[in-house]
């Protein structure tokens, strides 16, 4: 989780962005090598 404030400029908030979609796709991509995602009736569902 990151937090920001109005102090945070938009650099911070574009390299706080990328952050975020990292972590996404590195979590996303190991719970599908680990087969905890599944497609029921046109919907995606995720093991925890």
């Amino acid at each position: 989780m990151i937090r920001i404030d109005h102090s945070d400029s938009v650099e911070d908030m574009v390299r706080y962005g990328k952050d975020i979609e990292k972590a996404v796709l590195a979590r996303g991509l190991r719970y599908h090598l680990e087969d905890r995602v599944l497609l029921h009736a046109n919907k995606t569902v995720i093991f925890r």
